[in-house]
């Protein structure tokens, strides 16, 4: 007799049976909540996928609602996982980096490292650890990329978890869509509430403040006219540069921030020859707007007296008598008044040999130059004009740079770097740095571009801060 026993038709693999545990696990760890936000979200399910994977950090990006408005596509960091977020891009824009390569080609990324011993220091530890590899995955729902997600593993990843991120790969797109159709649901609610808050106090506004506002208004925009007007022209620049460029953007109507330049000639009675010196500054004054608009004017009164009347010649010697007139001026040694400036100070003296030599001066205020192409920074003094620091305090140092024809000097205010994002992060000194060196064979006024253009994206809608001036000039 033969006994027949039932055969399954198909077996359910190892793997397959992997994938469906995990994934029933995962699909309630993305479950979006009532109000959450894409930041929370973010952070969440990384929390519990990398650890998962057996990776040790990794980043989230979620494409740019923004991007309809300026029709230049980008991606936002929304989550991380074991990382420093101030050290990663808040933007990274369509073809810009690994992020932005894998979002414009959708196709993944799967870098293992070539060396033999490579290491990693993770934020969260003290201990060295090897990377082995970075994976990094277009997030894509209904053909479209939603997100790039990007994992570090230390040690080769088990190929189950490399099937099981490309299978989720939809899920977390469908999630992603869902978190920006929602936020931009709430920001077309908040433009709304706007205009309706807008017009309830426009109705409400009565008319003598009307006429109030529009005195005070006028009153201010001619103070700004006396300010530019005071503020050396395009055409000063032009004729003692061989290129240049002016970034100046105010606060408020008026300014803290000013800069001074001034060219004197001085005849040498024994060799009858006449030689010229060029004197450029960048200062920023304690506050914004009114308060820090007087303040430019008493610094460009002390600096036209100094300089242009009393013919001092060194910088560190001007900046001692900028703090000795500013705490004059505001008697600072009798009230509380503790207002100030930071300097960055250039004298320029031209060379019989064709070389430029430039002496440097600088309250907490430094000096950037290029020199064959590269960029060097020259700190100035860790102290002040006015408010607090004593005439006795560390004193201003002259510093002797010999420059080429050709070569560039960058002064800045503090309010360039300074400029928060929409999160509230910083531009930054380092990228400031970084963007200087990347203009630096480009002309001025392409260079000029260039820093107005990674100053838009990093800020975007977020309010100014500070004044910006940043002036860069060719030798």
């Amino acid at each position: 007799m033969q006994i027949l026993t039932n055969q399954p038709t198909e077996e359910i693999s190892a793997n397959d049976l992997f994938f469906y545990k995990n994934w029933a696990r995962f699909a309630r760890i993305m479950q979006i909540q009532s109000g959450q936000d894409s930041e929370n979200w973010a952070n969440h399910v990384l929390q519990h996928l990398v650890p998962f994977v057996e990776g040790f950090q990794a980043t989230l990006y979620l494409k740019n609602i923004a991007d309809e408005e300026v029709q230049l596509e980008s991606f936002r960091f929304i989550g991380g996982y074991a990382i420093e977020t101030d050290q990663v891009k808040d933007i990274i824009y369509l073809g810009e980096d690994t992020i932005g390569l894998v979002a414009k080609s959708k196709e993944k990324s799967y870098i293992t490292s070539q060396e033999e011993s490579p290491v990693f220091k993770a934020v969260n530890t003290t201990l060295l650890i090897p990377i082995y590899s970075i994976l990094t995955l277009p997030i894509i729902y209904q053909k479209a990329v939603y997100g790039v997600l990007e994992i570090l593993f230390h040690k080769p990843p088990m190929q189950q978890f490399l099937d099981f991120l490309d299978k989720i790969n939809n899920n977390i797109g469908a999630n992603l869509c869902l978190l920006l159709k929602d936020e931009k649901i709430r920001l077309q609610n908040k433009d709304l509430n706007h205009q309706l808050r807008q017009t309830r106090n426009h109705l409400i506004i009565s008319e003598e403040f009307r006429k109030l506002h529009g005195s005070l208004t006028e009153s201010v925009e001619y103070a700004q006219n006396i300010q530019n007007a005071i503020l050396p022209g395009n055409s000063s620049f032009g004729k003692l540069f061989q290129d240049y460029f002016i970034i100046y953007k105010p606060k408020d109507i008026v300014s803290g921030d000013f800069y001074w330049m001034v060219q004197t000639i001085n005849r040498d009675k024994e060799n009858e020859t006449l030689s010229k010196t060029i004197f450029l500054a960048v200062v920023d004054c304690t506050g914004h707007g009114v308060p820090g608009a007087f303040m430019s004017m008493i610094g460009t009164m002390l600096l036209n007296e100094i300089v242009s009347r009393k013919g001092i010649d060194s910088p560190a010697r001007i900046l001692k008598m900028m703090h000795i007139g500013v705490r004059a001026a505001l008697k600072q040694s009798e009230g509380q008044n503790k207002d100030g400036m930071d300097i960055c100070f250039c004298k320029i003296k031209p060379q019989n040999d064709g070389q430029q030599e430039i002496t440097f001066a600088g309250a907490k205020r430094p000096l950037y130059y290029s020199e064959d192409n590269q960029l060097f920074k020259k700190p100035g003094t860790r102290r002040s004009i006015g408010g607090d620091s004593q005439t006795r305090s560390e004193p201003f140092v002259n510093h002797t740079i010999m420059l080429a024809t050709g070569d560039k000097l960058f002064l800045s205010t503090d309010g360039f770097k300074d400029v928060a994002s929409p999160k509230r992060r910083n531009f930054g000194q380092q990228r400031l740095e970084l963007l200087l060196q990347q203009g630096l064979e480009d002309t001025l006024q392409a260079h000029r571009e260039l820093l107005l253009t990674r100053l838009k994206q990093h800020q975007q809608d977020a309010q100014q801060r500070d004044d910006i001036t940043l002036i860069g000039v060719q030798l």
